[in-house]
């Protein structure tokens, strides 16, 4: 892959995942994402880093197992199309 494009996607995926995770979009995707993420850049970037990078991947691996919780938007679209607020 070259480097150009590579620095671009990296740096497309560092702007927007964060944004997702606040809001609470497609938690367990962009969750994904970041650990994939942080594992390339611990094995190939930063191996030095691995505290860093450990505590990085246990917070990403809650969200991964857990997902979003009640105040995301995941929950109310799961809520919508379950029709779980409708009595």
């Amino acid at each position: 892959m070259p480097p150009e494009l590579a620095a671009y996607l990296a740096v497309s995926v560092e702007l927007t995942a964060p944004v997702l995770l606040v809001l609470g979009l497609a938690t367990r995707p962009t969750a994904l994402v970041l650990l994939c993420m942080t594992a390339v850049i611990q094995i190939f970037v930063y191996p030095q880093a691995w505290p860093t990078h450990i505590q990085w991947a246990a917070m990403l691996l809650v969200l991964l197992a857990r997902g979003a919780g009640a105040l995301s938007v995941d929950w109310l679209i799961r809520r919508r199309t379950m029709g779980l607020g409708e009595r």
